[in-house]
């Protein structure tokens, strides 16, 4: 499953011979059926009063996904490469975290991607990754994962996710368990500025991965001296990757684990990427927050209190900009402004806010005025 990758990276070696391979013939996503399009039988009357022969349905879907107790694949293999399944047990490649000091010749590597409801609260619905070292190709993983949350319109239509393509699929507990065993000793790398992928699963679960991760965009930012987050398939047409089919969580995981190790063999001769420190000096993304307990996961858009902390970095890793850099989040001090009520106030007020606040635009309102 070695496949070298044409262009300007020679002696590179890509595990990864799907990439290349004629999109045609890749998988073909399911096809979602037209609602509304299926015919009920000659002689059978439809159930429900109110609804009408032919009629379309609109909105969110009513009853319940049905959940599944194994792997359901959307786009699977393209040469045969092997795959993880839920009931597996622990990988004989999992070890522990590996230290900075480790030449990348070392390391082993997880490229992921997650697929989503699309809309706050985001919720699981699809995860590919690609377990790689820079030589080899060792495992693939790709589920679809249950939900019965709502899926934006427009997610649907960018990666053709429905509650119809859902059904079976596990919940999403046991994927991102499933998930930690196999990623376990690896470094995560994910085409994200923020580490959205990472946090999502870890607040799936409630914790975070025990793992690093490094962020490819990043990478491509120290290198190429840009100041805008590159997307991943702009990415793959500068480094030559063939993306088999985007907005599918494998296909993204795959082009991910390519684009890094040619942002890897660049960057080595450049920037001396060659231990698991330096790569996370120049791409690691910042930490993942959690919320507080006892404390709102955030405040309210309308009738919030100022200066309530909504969330809060993992012990010693806060950045002083989000949890001040004198007193705990919790303990800061409430801001003291005074929202003004009315514009007429305001502008026959005089004296300074605080004498406002005390009374002295009393006069001003007066009736005699």
């Amino acid at each position: 499953m070695r496949a070298t990758v044409e262009g300007d990276l020679p002696g590179m070696l890509y595990p990864f011979s799907m990439l290349h391979a004629d999109a045609g013939t890749a998988g073909l996503e399911p096809s979602e059926p037209a609602p509304g399009s299926a015919a009920a039988p000659p002689g059978v009357a439809q159930e429900g009063s109110d609804r009408q022969a032919g009629r379309r349905r609109y909105g969110r879907q009513r009853g319940t996904v049905p959940v599944g107790e194994a792997f359901v694949l959307r786009l699977g293999p393209a040469n045969g490469e092997p795959f993880a399944a839920l009931d597996d047990g622990d990988d004989p490649w999992a070890g522990g975290r590996p230290p900075a000091e480790t030449p990348v010749e070392q390391l082993r590597f997880v490229a992921l991607d997650c697929e989503t409801t699309g809309q706050t609260p985001h919720r699981l619905v699809e995860l590919g990754a690609v377990a790689f070292t820079l030589d080899r190709h060792l495992c693939s993983f790709e589920t679809l994962v249950h939900s019965n949350d709502r899926i934006n319109p427009h997610a649907r239509r960018l990666h053709g996710i429905s509650h119809a393509v859902l059904a079976g699929a596990p919940p999403a507990d046991d994927v991102v368990d499933r998930f930690r065993r196999f990623a376990a000793g690896a470094v995560l790398v994910e085409h994200s500025a923020d580490a959205f992928d990472t946090r999502l699963l870890g607040r799936t679960i409630g914790r975070p991965l025990d793992a690093d991760n490094i962020d490819t965009s990043r990478l491509a930012g120290k290198l190429w001296g840009l100041r805008d987050t590159i997307g991943l398939e702009r990415l793959c047409a500068e480094l030559g990757v063939t993306h088999r089919r985007p907005h599918h969580a494998l296909a993204d995981a795959e082009a991910t684990a390519a684009c890094f190790l040619a942002l890897l063999q660049r960057g080595s001769e450049e920037f001396g990427w060659n231990t698991l420190g330096d790569l996370l000096r120049d791409g690691q993304p910042p930490p993942p927050r959690f919320p507080v307990p006892g404390l709102p996961e955030r405040r309210r858009r309308m009738g919030g209190t100022r200066g309530t902390p909504v969330v809060a970095a993992p012990a010693g890793e806060g950045d002083p900009a989000e949890t001040g850099e004198d007193a705990p989040a919790e303990t800061r001090p409430r801001s003291t402004r005074r929202r003004r009520r009315g514009g007429r106030r305001r502008r026959r007020g005089t004296g300074t806010e605080g004498a406002a606040d005390s009374g002295s635009t009393t006069q001003a309102q007066s009736p005699t005025d």
